[in-house]
């Protein structure tokens, strides 16, 4: 009789025998073993009951039917108080009987013999046979027991045997004897390596016409080595099932002459796994309930019927969990396989991202949970998660990737003790799927414009303007405007604000260029620039007085390496009263300090300007003559090593021809190289004066000054109407080594 736990979860239960005579007996361990009833559970905890069909409250019909009756209480309480009792009848028919029938349970040993046996044996060699001068005592209508131990023989009423733990009786046609393992009256011996619990008996009944002498000796395990011991057939079991054929379920049933073999694969049918937890590891055990029955016959005995029945536990064997990444990238979703697992393991909550939630909160959350078959009874429990949730750990890696991470923590019930068990899983994907912005850049007649989408701003990328970063405080410092919609950034950026670089500055245009950098957030790395580059008309911007002001350096010093030119721009307001009401405004003067910064040693650069354009024709010609310094063209006053050549451009990688005539326009810079040939290390070149004017002689008039002393003045020329300007002109440079 097997009982579903379910039945009994959280109560106490007791099970009683019911008497035919006595009425309900409460099963105890000594009642038990006495009257041949075994109380344990299965594999899954569920209570099994067994019971000898020649146990004490059996009803027997002519040894071949046989009858019990058991209650199940079940209470709440372990005083067994407001207990409710099931009642279940058992039955079973058995009539194959063997003249020696030996039982091995887990807490008997039981042994039956047909009382048509022979009483007396002809071999005298039998150690029961030392019980015939006993005989002479034995009470008329009495049985009586004798049992031979290593600590002599005792010779005992059934009675008296019963106080002892031992069960004696008959029926209509057998006799058997019920003993504990480990009884005072039995011995323990190894034989062939066997360990063998031993009780040596003889059963003795004597009638005035009769003596009767029943051998009910009993061994578990046994092995009989007798020359005439003869095995009829050997049979294993499962369940109480009798196994016909052995192989076609994987069993091994093999024997010699000494020993019976069973062998069963782990897993194998007729069995149970389990799953345990041993040592916060997860793992399993494999339970099987064998019998064997062995039919032997020997001399002195027609039959022997050997009955051994085990239930078999393997160890404990760990079985590491795997959690398989089926991720689908494409899809954008997490795929995980968590197993692999017995049936009596359930998923009873999970943790994402260190957020608990049970099962029906992780569906209703939108997680998908749900578990499938596989191989060998097991099965394995399946999670979805979008990477898009956001519970999903994301980082910005590489330049246009994303590393989704999910962590995963899962509690499981293990097991018929529903023992929970944690274990924790992290996995990762690694994806394309962010596109790196695109900035676009324009102008207008004062500003630079830059518009920058906002994806991924300040989350993966930021803006830096060199190396700081551009953030609300340096948009207003600077005094840029910055303005969001939907998509983009847009910053405009005045002309001459901070953070414009001018890549080239005339009087007919300027070149401006403004660049930010995008960065990662976390390790700064640049990934691209950002820039905006626009010509502007430079007279939108300059004036004379600016002109003026712009070349005008009254001031220059040394600083190391460096000559440093300094002047100050000013634009003074004129507020005029209107209507002679006095005016009051809070506008500040302009000021604006202009340091120039040039190498005292590296090649000079002259650019020469000839004109106000607004008052010279649109082309006009000058005669640029570059020359080599030779001793026709040296003053004698001051006669330098020096060579001079007229660059195409600020590159100063093209060179005119010398003694060529250079064409220009009257607002085209020209760029003049002056090399020092001086053995000295020391020696440094200066410039003194520039001048334009029609002639090579130093004296030559009209003239008009760039530079003076060293110092520029850029005089507006004075031409005649004699002379027009646009006639050929001479540049002339004076130096001086120091």
């Amino acid at each position: 009789m097997k009982v579903n736990k379910h039945l009994l979860q959280g109560k106490f239960f007791q099970l009683e025998i019911n008497d035919p005579y006595a009425g309900p007996i409460l099963l105890d361990e000594k009642l038990a073993s006495r009257c041949g009833y075994v109380l344990s559970e299965d594999v899954w905890g569920n209570p099994v009951f067994r019971a000898s069909v020649l146990g004490c409250h059996v009803t027997n019909e002519a040894d071949e039917l046989f009858s019990l009756t058991v209650n199940i209480k079940v209470s709440s309480f372990s005083s067994m108080r407001a207990a409710v009792t099931y009642t279940y009848p058992m039955y079973c028919s058995y009539s194959s009987w063997a003249s020696r029938e030996i039982v091995c349970e887990e807490n008997y040993m039981e042994v039956s013999v047909k009382t048509d046996v022979p009483a007396v044996s002809n071999d005298y060699t039998v150690a029961w046979m030392s019980a015939l001068p006993e005989t002479q005592n034995v009470a008329y209508q009495l049985w009586q027991l004798m049992f031979v131990s290593p600590s002599g023989r005792k010779r005992i009423t059934v009675s008296d045997a019963g106080k002892l733990g031992y069960s004696f009786n008959n029926t209509l046609s057998r006799v058997y004897l019920r003993a504990p393992y480990h009884s005072n009256e039995s011995d323990v011996s190894l034989v062939s390596g066997v360990n063998m619990n031993m009780v040596t008996s003889t059963s003795m009944y004597r009638q005035r016409w009769l003596l009767l002498l029943i051998d009910t000796t009993v061994s578990c395990p046994i092995v009989v080595q007798e020359s005439t011991f003869m095995s009829k057939n050997i049979l294993m079991g499962v369940d109480g099932q009798v196994i016909v054929n052995p192989e076609e379920k994987n069993y091994l049933l093999e024997h010699n002459e000494t020993h019976i073999g069973i062998t069963i694969p782990i897993g194998a049918e007729g069995g149970q796994l389990k799953s345990s937890i041993s040592g916060g590891v997860y793992g399993v055990t494999y339970s099987i309930d064998l019998f064997l029955e062995h039919t032997w016959t020997v001399a002195d005995w027609q039959t022997t019927k050997y009955t051994v029945i085990r239930s078999i536990t393997t160890p404990f064997m760990p079985q590491i969990p795997t959690v398989t990444n089926n991720t689908l990238p494409e899809e954008r979703l997490f795929n995980i396989a968590f197993g692999h697992f017995l049936p009596d393991v359930s998923l009873v909550a999970i943790a994402i991202g260190n957020v608990p939630f049970t099962l029906r909160e992780a569906q209703h959350h939108g997680f998908r949970i749900y578990e499938i078959p596989i191989s060998n009874r097991m099965k394995e429990f399946i999670l979805e998660v979008s990477f898009d949730d956001p519970y999903v750990l994301k980082e910005y890696v590489n330049r246009n990737e994303t590393k989704y991470t999910l962590l995963v923590n899962y509690t499981l019930s293990v097991g018929p003790e529903m023992t929970l068990w944690y274990h924790s899983a992290e996995v990762e994907c690694v994806i394309a799927d962010i596109e790196l912005p695109e900035a676009v850049g324009y102008c207008d007649e004062e500003n630079l414009y830059l518009a920058i989408p906002t994806f991924g701003l300040h989350q993966y990328w930021n803006l830096y303007l060199g190396n700081k970063l551009l953030n609300r405080l340096i948009v207003l410092t600077n005094g840029y405007l910055a303005a969001t919609n939907s998509t983009h950034l847009i910053l405009q950026i005045p002309l001459f604000a901070t953070g414009v670089i001018y890549e080239d500055v005339s009087f007919q245009k300027i070149k401006a260029r403004f660049d930010v950098a995008l960065r990662k957030v976390r390790t700064m790395e640049t990934l691209q620039m950002f820039s905006v580059s626009c010509n502007f008309n430079s007279s939108a911007f300059i004036t004379p007085e600016k002109i003026q002001s712009l070349m005008s350096f009254p001031y220059a010093q040394f600083e190391g390496d460096y000559i440093v030119y300094e002047n100050e721009i000013s634009y003074e307001k004129e507020t005029l009263p209107g209507q002679s009401v006095p005016t009051i405004t809070r506008d500040p003067d302009y000021r604006l300090t202009v340091l120039c910064y040039y190498r005292a040693k590296e090649t000079l650069v002259l650019g020469a300007f000839t004109s106000d354009p607004s008052t010279s024709p649109h082309f006009g010609s000058g005669t640029m003559v570059a020359r080599s310094n030779t001793a026709a063209y040296r003053r004698t006053r001051q006669a330098l090593n020096v060579i001079s050549r007229v660059s195409k451009d600020d590159s100063f990688v093209e060179f005119y021809e010398p003694n060529v005539a250079i064409l220009k326009r009257p607002v085209e810079p020209v760029f003049l190289e002056v090399e020092l040939k001086d053995e000295s290390p020391d020696a440094e070149l200066y410039l003194e004066n520039c001048w334009v004017t029609g002639s090579l002689d130093f004296n030559s008039i009209p003239r008009w000054n760039i530079t003076v002393d060293g110092q520029v003045v850029i005089e507006q020329p004075m031409h005649s109407t004699a002379k027009p300007w646009f006639l050929p002109e001479l540049l002339i440079c004076s130096l001086k080594q120091v």
